[in-house]
């Protein structure tokens, strides 16, 4: 707690003259804490230790240096000081000089009245506190408006939505200088298991990335946790969480198995401090952003959660609007491939080239190493492929080799000749689920899977 001595507002008081100083303190130290010089570089030289004061009264007569010169070299680097000069003889030009450039607030002739003198000092001091008001809320303003310009412009040069994802945590954890800075995208009802960082000290050796499922940033610096476990320090939330201090908090610390996994994601990755915000358009929840402050806590302040919630609401629209524009791209670039592989079957008579022209197509758009297409009904007894696509062949090289199997082989069924052409379909569990439900059948890991019954 701040005792009431550096609670009070400080003035400085300069004058070569013992007794005037002696005065103007016995004036003013009951309601303010008194600085004294007894020459304009004295005065600087304590302005320097001290630093910035509330108000500067000063002689104008002293020697090396007069009053009016020494707040001329205030003025500069303390613009919110307010100066007064004492002066005891009619030096109009010089005094006029000052008033007028905004370098004196008054001047007070010799000898001055106590009360008189503490009015002016008292009307200096409101002027200052309005001044450093307006200081603030301009330094706040110019904050949220540079904050701001800098979201919205990287967020219209990015291409795609990954790309305004990591631009946002790059620009908000850089200019909120927060220790970290994660973002993660809501999806299919879900918090996506992509997500997107910023690492304070990363930036300083000029490595930040994006961050993905089992993928760490690196520096030289003590690095961050596997993404998997700093992925829960990001929950699902469309309200503002403001964590001042990690340790004690309900949201972070709890006897339930999701807090406790959260609270230990929190301590391995030394987490003192938090800021919670969802990205929300038009009701729907867009992803979520979380501001990290590690080693030691941080008090968020209401005008830093204001200034986050103005750069998220541009940035869940920004999102919206790259989410629709992923959408009709990938719509535009389905229908591309519809009237490719649609081309490709008008161009020929020949089965096994319209089988060919399909697998080669489709695997090439959708960039994968091998593409199968098998012909079966429920009838069957196995699944019998008819067009095999190679990514390391192209598709003429294919087209030839088929043709050529096909001539060679005449009335032989040419379906003999591709890689592992029959699999039974009883015997297959995947097959079988395709038969009862109609329905794709996605396998993110062959490995893991019990039976692939189309493996070569």
């Amino acid at each position: 707690m701040k005792s009431q001595a550096n609670s009070k507002p400080k003035i400085l008081v300069v004058d070569d003259e013992p007794d005037n100083l002696d005065l103007l303190y016995r004036t003013f130290y009951r309601d303010y804490k008194v600085l004294r010089a007894t020459s304009g570089p004295a005065a600087l030289d304590l302005l320097s230790q001290e630093g910035e004061v509330a108000v500067i009264i000063s002689d104008q007569r002293m020697p090396m240096m007069s009053g009016t010169e020494f707040l001329s070299l205030t003025a500069t680097q303390y613009p919110d000081i307010i100066r007064i000069i004492l002066t005891g003889y009619t030096d109009v030009e010089d005094l006029v000089e000052a008033i007028n450039a905004g370098k004196v607030f008054k001047y007070v002739t010799k000898p001055w009245e106590a009360e008189e003198l503490k009015a002016v000092v008292r009307q200096a001091l409101d002027t200052h506190n309005v001044l450093k008001a307006r200081t603030r809320e301009l330094t706040r303003t110019l904050r949220q408006e540079s904050l701001l310009n800098t979201v919205t412009n990287t967020i219209r040069s990015a291409l795609d939505y990954r790309q305004i994802l990591q631009a946002i945590v790059d620009t908000v954890g850089h200019m909120l200088e927060v220790d970290v800075c994660l973002l993660r995208p809501f999806q299919d009802e879900q918090l996506a298991d992509e997500g997107f960082i910023y690492q304070k000290a990363a930036t300083e050796v000029g490595r930040v990335g994006e961050w993905e499922s089992g993928k760490e940033t690196h520096s030289s610096f003590p690095p961050i946790p596997p993404s998997s476990l700093m992925a829960q320090t990001v929950w699902e939330t469309r309200e503002v969480q403001v964590i001042h201090d990690v340790v004690g908090d309900e949201r972070i610390q709890g006897n339930t198995s999701e807090l406790h996994e959260r609270g230990a994601a929190f301590t391995t990755a030394n987490i003192c401090s938090s800021l919670v915000v969802p990205l929300i358009c038009q009701q729907e929840l867009m992803a979520v952003l979380a501001l990290h402050q590690c080693s030691e806590p941080r008090f968020w302040g209401d005008e830093e959660v204001q200034l986050v919630l103005m750069v998220a609401d541009q940035a869940a629209l920004a999102l919206s609007q790259a989410y629709a524009y992923e959408q009709v791209r990938a719509l535009a670039k389905r229908e591309a491939l519809i009237n490719t592989i649609t081309s490709a079957i008008r161009s020929s008579l020949n089965p096994q080239d319209i089988f060919a022209a399909i697998t080669q197509q489709l695997g090439q758009a959708l960039q994968v190493d091998g593409c199968v297409l098998s012909l079966w009904t429920e009838e069957d007894e196995f699944v019998q492929c008819v067009g095999l696509y190679d990514s390391s062949q192209n598709l003429e090289d294919f087209l030839e080799s088929v043709q050529e199997k096909y001539i060679s082989s005449k009335k032989h069924d040419l379906t003999q000749e591709l890689p592992g052409c029959q699999a039974s379909i009883k015997d297959d569990p995947i097959l079988q689920e395709m038969l009862e439900t109609h329905q794709p059948v996605v396998i993110t890991d062959i490995s893991n899977s019990s039976s692939w019954a189309l493996r070569s």
